[in-house]
């Protein structure tokens, strides 16, 4: 705790606070009034009829009177009565969008159709020109990189130039989003000491009010699950120039007031009017904010999440790996003795993870890994979209998940044949009708019919859980186990609540060996497979993450300590966070065999 030197600056703000006997609550007190934290809306204008036709005509146009259309407008009536406004005339105008082109002739028309100028090319020419539009509007638009991207893409998609399914980030974009949950959770370590001031400035540098708590308040640092999971949350992108906006940010200070708590009287003394209604006393006094010891704060909390992040992927990794093994075994084993053990041992919180943090982990990391699985899972879904839109029709069934035909059912054994008989006899019209909807043909119209079913099945597939992926669940694992609901029924939530990873595979596992029902080739795609993909494609994804964090987040991360702080590189160990815990723990000899994982199943009981 060494001294700071007040550095006034133009940053400097008052923040008064109360406190009342021994707990200090600062209270901050903003420039602006609660509505300029309110999230503002575009305003569209509404333009009256009048304003409209004179921007159009250039002049001022008379209001329309009821019987004297025709008198106000050289249009002639048509049959209806209406105006005849199909062949205007050519007009230019500052705006565009007003602007009216003159039409082509007939023999114009039958010139240009015989030099060959198809409607694939003008469609061509309009979707470059709509492009070139919305990266004009993108650049206008005062919102983030990634809010400017998705104009693009939103025009591209209107164009009809964009495939059906979903694009999800790169990698790279996994260090935005660890740099926001540092912040995330250098917010929570803030408010949980009761540094209000700190917690204050942090989040409104650059404008991330958003990564706060909502239900958080004074002395309160509130739920884990508050804090939100969401992706593209973080304002500066990419992480690296917020590390270094915050790294070059001057020096400032901030004036804090609070209520200096009061004596407690006594029965005498509250009798005495005068002392029972004394005034508050309140003190002022200047907080430094130095940004450097911020920025080491936020490195710290970041260097400590790429450690847990990168053991998390190596183990979601070995897990994809194992289940898609299980799942795709001829005979699935049974639960062993040793998987109930290790049962009882992750119900009673003694996981891969408490091992690595020794029961030490930060509040926020158990939706950390949630949110890892849900970043991979998108990255896997995007990827998979990517394999199903580069089959070709004679390709289609080289994959597990498209099938050529669909096979007969099976007959029924064990039943009388009068019954049995019955039973197939409805079992065949009900196939027969169903089969009506069946893709024909050879073996290449089925497998251009099984490629467009599987690539708008992945369409609405990304449409319904893209959303909710995203935004993620924000309940803690305790509060999720705490349902159960009955056999063949789902969990009631709302519509616009978030989901986990494992959701959106038991949507897809749901479906067994059967087809999509109610579109055309939907029999030839079967979902359950491609579950099992997509868990093959997010073992590797996942894989690709580790290295993500180790090759080009880590480095970043510091070059930013190297470049912004008073870090002296010779001076570090090169160990992580809970590594030099695990290291101290055996200099100190507090570390000892008693609670390895045998000792422990051995107390249970489950041993032997």
């Amino acid at each position: 705790n060494q001294p700071h030197q007040l550095v006034p600056s133009a940053t400097s703000q008052s923040y008064p606070s109360t406190m009342k006997f021994a707990t200090p609550a600062i209270s901050l007190i903003a420039a602006t009034g609660a509505a300029a934290f309110a999230p503002t809306s575009p305003v569209r204008s509404v333009v009256a009829l009048a304003s409209y036709l004179d921007d159009l005509g250039g002049g001022t146009s008379p209001a329309p009177q009821p019987g004297n259309f025709g008198a106000s407008h050289a249009h002639a009536l048509g049959s209806g009565g209406m105006a005849d406004t199909r062949d205007p005339e050519a007009s230019d105008h500052d705006d565009p969008r007003k602007s009216i082109s003159a039409a082509p002739t007939f023999e114009e028309y039958l010139q240009q159709r015989e030099a060959g100028v198809s409607s694939a090319a003008i469609t061509g020419a309009m979707e470059e020109e709509m492009g070139a539009e919305a990266e004009a509007e993108a650049e206008e638009y005062p919102g983030t990189q990634r809010e400017r991207s998705r104009i693009i893409n939103r025009s591209s998609n209107e164009g009809g130039a964009k495939r059906l399914g979903y694009t999800a980030p790169s990698s790279a974009a996994l260090g935005d989003f660890l740099v926001q949950r540092a912040i995330q959770q250098q917010l929570y370590f803030s408010a949980l000491l009761g540094n209000e001031p700190m917690v204050h400035w942090l989040k409104r540098f650059r404008s991330h009010q958003h990564l706060d708590s909502p239900r958080r308040g004074e002395g309160r640092c509130g739920f884990p699950g508050t804090y939100s999971a969401a992706f593209d949350q973080l304002n500066t992108l990419p992480f690296t120039a917020y590390l270094e906006a915050l790294g070059t940010e001057p020096d400032s200070s901030i004036e804090v007031s609070f209520v200096k708590p009061q004596r407690r009287l006594s029965a005498r003394e509250r009798a005495n009017p005068y002392l029972n209604n004394q005034p508050p006393v309140v003190e002022v006094y200047d907080q430094p904010i130095i940004t450097s010891d911020i920025l080491t704060q936020v490195l710290n909390t970041a260097d400590a999440l790429v450690e847990t992040w990168v053991f998390h992927f190596n183990e979601a990794e070995k897990n994809d790996l194992a289940r898609l093994a299980n799942d795709r075994a001829e005979m699935r084993g049974l639960p062993s003795a040793r998987d109930l053990e290790w049962a009882a041992l992750v119900k009673g919180g003694e996981t891969a993870y408490s091992r690595l943090t020794g029961d030490e982990a930060m509040p926020l990391y158990g939706f950390d890994c949630r949110a890892c699985d849900r970043f991979d899972t998108l990255r896997a879904l995007s990827l998979l979209i990517d394999e199903v839109h580069a089959l070709t029709p004679e390709t289609a069934f080289d994959v597990a998940y498209l099938r050529r035909e669909v096979p007969e059912e099976d007959a029924i054994e064990g039943l009388d044949v009068n019954v049995n008989e019955l039973l197939l006899k409805r079992r065949k019209a009900r196939r027969a009708k169903f089969e009506q909807g069946f893709v024909t043909g050879d073996d290449v119209a089925k497998g251009e019919a099984a490629r467009a079913a599987a690539i708008a099945f992945l369409g609405k597939f990304c449409d319904e859980w893209v959303p909710k992926l995203v935004k993620g669940d924000a309940r803690s694992s305790l509060v999720r186990g705490e349902y159960r609901h009955a056999p063949g029924m789902k969990e009631l939530r709302p519509e616009d609540a978030g989901s986990d990873a494992e959701e959106a595979f038991e949507e897809l596992w749901e479906y067994a060996d059967e087809g999509v029902q109610k579109m055309r080739g939907g029999e030839l795609v079967l979902p359950g497979l491609m579950g099992e993909r997509l868990r093959e494609i997010r073992a590797e994804v996942a894989a690709e993450s580790k290295g993500t964090l180790l090759g080009l987040v880590a480095p970043e991360l510091r070059k930013a300590r190297i470049e912004y702080t008073d870090f002296v590189e010779e001076d570090s160990d090169g160990m992580g966070t809970y590594e030099r815990f695990q290291f101290q723990a055996k200099v100190d000899g507090t570390e000892t065999e008693s609670y390895s994982t045998a000792a422990i199943i051995a107390e249970m009981q489950y041993g032997n």
